[in-house]
Formats: C-alpha cells, sequence, structure tokens
C-alpha cells in the first residue's frame, strides 16, 4: 500500500505536466558538433519544441549553469531555439542549473 501511494505521488508531476513540463539537456550531448540538422534532432529539444507548439502562449524556461560557460551555452542554445521557431520572447534565461553539466528546460505559463 506504501508503495502505491509513493509511486502515485511520485508520478504526479508528470500527469500534472499539462502546467508544466521538464526536461534536461546533457553537456554531453551539446559538446558534440553543432549543425542546424543535429540541433533539430538534438534529445530533448525535439520534443520541447513540440509541447511548445501545442500551445505557443507558453513560455520556455531555460535554466542554466552559472558563469560565463553556462551563459554562452543558454545563450547559444536560445539562438538555436529561435531559429527552430520558438521566438525570444518566449524563452526565458536562469542562471543556477542545479547541476553544473546540464540545462533544465521547462515548458510554463
Amino acid at each position: 500500500m506504501k508503495t502505491t501511494i509513493l509511486l502515485c505521488w511520485l508520478l504526479l508531476p508528470a500527469v500534472a505536466g499539462a502546467e508544466s513540463r521538464s526536461w534536461f539537456l546533457g553537456a554531453d550531448s551539446w559538446a558534440r558538433p553543432r549543425d542546424g540538422q543535429s540541433v533539430a534532432v538534438m534529445s530533448p529539444l525535439p520534443e520541447v519544441i513540440e509541447q511548445w507548439s501545442r500551445d505557443t502562449a507558453q513560455h520556455l524556461v531555460i535554466q542554466y549553469p552559472g558563469g560565463e560557460d553556462g551563459q554562452l551555452w543558454a545563450f547559444e542554445l536560445r539562438s538555436w531555439l529561435v531559429a527552430l521557431g520558438v521566438p525570444q520572447d518566449k524563452q526565458e534565461l536562469v542562471a543556477g542549473s542545479q547541476q553544473a553539466d546540464r540545462i533544465e528546460i521547462e515548458l510554463s505559463r
């Protein structure tokens, strides 16, 4: 019984994902050579863009690692997202990712 309750509680954010949804983009994926074709299929970007496209009133909150490297990573990602159809005014960059080796992307209202 406790396991079932705990499992339901852990799944709640995924079920409630209509209001917000999160993805992670790892530094190891980003370190590969990038061009338009590779970025367009880089996980999780196709899913992020598809989910945003369903309701373009939403914003992408991009939480990146602090420091100059993290900021450069976030700015480049923002530029690629614009190229892939997500307007810059629908993106919010926030310093302070939970981990130094990933960007956290959240879709929110």
